[in-house]
């Protein structure tokens, strides 16, 4: 078989990063070749998002841009949650596609680029009994220092509104030393910080009989490997919580909560189908803060779900402008005709979520600046991440910052740095989302 050149564009979340990654490492290893440029491409592939309209919106257009560059005998294929829920319909209405893969087998993507007489591979949507295990990661998408680790797969909640379980099935946890194998390749790589990521890593474990399973992980990742930063992500507001945050006592894991609450009105959240409602989440953020020292907090919300009243926004206002999270993300309700949530009746006007949505972000910018405001004059470690061309000025990472969801670290030296290092910071300004700082020597 002729090595192919192949060009790879990722869409979507932290776990399409770490699928991308994985598919092109099965690639390169398989003889073929990653190229920067879809027009030197032999093969384009385009691993998709659907979770929301925005994303399947997406995910359609970029398909269509990429047909626009493929050369004469050069393939498309499509994988990734939009090929998975809707390889019908690509099959049916886009000829532009000549391969569709999935997610439930990344390996399949290997007969996508070697095979050119097969369109449609079923195989690649199976969803295995339990995690799927690849290859070791040996490329990386991510800016210098940091990877995601994904520690399971799929989700056993119920939430009304998600795609996820009927996309990626129940939830399959990774094995501990798996995990870890994956954590010291990243090393090699050069990473500085992992970010443990799944869909409920919370819940990781549970599948596998383990109790505060994450606990566990974390502590065999920082008894088996040198990682200087491990950042745990998607952690539900459950009571279990509670009973992880010993790990966060360590110095290599930051005291970083990604907390997803998606409301405070106990009425929506009941229609959601997820537990708690106000008063309960501000007692656990509470109870975190006290026992954690510097917590950061980042929660997402959903605005205009069906039957959300005035007061019920006003429940979730308040709360906000209370709690005070360090980082928050707002969403207008998208409904996704496969769940639930999608036949619920009253529902509320685009321009009234819309505008709940720019009301949320207005109170969050406002909360955002005051917090990082209170960093000025502190010194903290900055993941560098890369520098402004041709300028003393870099982009950069302290604990405050998730990559790609939260600001940045901006930062200035007059010495060269090394982007994938961390060096020691002193703020010295804040704006809305970002601290700015100074390399401290001393």
């Amino acid at each position: 078989m002729k090595n192919k050149s192949v060009f790879f564009l990722s869409l979507g979340c932290s776990r399409n990063t770490v699928d991308s990654e994985t598919m092109m490492t099965l690639l390169e290893r398989a003889g073929h070749t990653i190229v920067e440029n879809p027009k030197e491409a032999e093969v384009l592939v385009v691993n998709t998002c659907a979770f929301i309209d925005e994303a399947k919106q997406e995910s359609i257009d970029t398909i269509l841009a990429l047909s626009q560059k493929k050369q004469p005998g050069s393939r498309l294929v499509v994988t990734g949650c939009f090929s998975q829920l809707y390889h019908k319909e690509i099959l049916q209405t886009m000829p532009e596609v000549d391969a569709v893969a999935g997610i439930g087998n990344l390996g399949i993507i290997i007969d996508t680029v070697e095979k050119t007489g097969t369109r449609d591979y079923p195989q690649a949507r199976l969803i295995d009994k339990g995690y799927s295990e690849y290859t070791v990661r040996s490329r990386l998408i991510t800016k210098k220092g940091y990877a995601y680790l994904k520690v399971s797969e799929g989700c056993s909640g119920s939430c009304s509104f998600c795609l996820i379980p009927l996309i990626k099935g129940p939830m399959r946890s990774r094995k501990s030393d798996a995990v870890v194998e994956d954590a010291l390749r990243l090393i090699d790589l050069g990473t500085k910080e992992i970010v443990l990521t799944s869909q409920d890593t919370l819940a990781y474990g549970r599948d596998l009989g383990m109790k505060n399973g994450i606990s566990s992980l974390v502590e065999n990742i920082l008894k088996k490997t040198s990682i200087e930063r491990i950042r745990v992500l998607y952690l539900n507001p459950h009571e279990d919580l509670m009973r992880i945050l010993e790990i966060f006592g360590e110095d290599r894991v930051l005291p970083y909560f990604d907390i997803p609450i998606q409301h405070a009105s106990e009425k929506v959240l009941a229609s959601m189908h997820r537990q708690g409602g106000g008063k309960y989440y501000r007692e656990l953020v509470s109870r975190i803060k006290e026992r954690v020292p510097g917590a950061v907090f980042r929660t997402g919300v959903i605005v205009g779900y069906p039957h959300e009243r005035e007061e019920d926004f006003r429940v979730l206002l308040d709360f906000i402008r209370e709690v005070e999270f360090n980082h928050l993300g707002v969403f207008v309700f998208s409904p996704q005709r496969e769940t639930e949530a999608a036949g619920l009746g009253g529902r509320v006007k685009k321009r009234v979520a819309e505008k709940r949505r720019d009301e949320v972000l207005q109170l969050q910018r406002t909360i955002s600046a005051k917090m990082l405001a209170g960093e000025i004059g502190k010194f903290f470690d900055v993941l560098v991440e890369e520098r402004v061309q041709g300028e003393n000025i870099y982009f950069g990472r302290s604990y405050h910052f998730a990559p790609e969801v939260d600001g940045v670290f901006v930062l200035r030296s007059e010495e060269l740095l090394e982007p994938g290092s961390i060096v020691k910071a002193k703020v010295t300004r804040a704006d809305d989302y970002d601290l700015h700082g100074v390399v401290h020597n001393g």
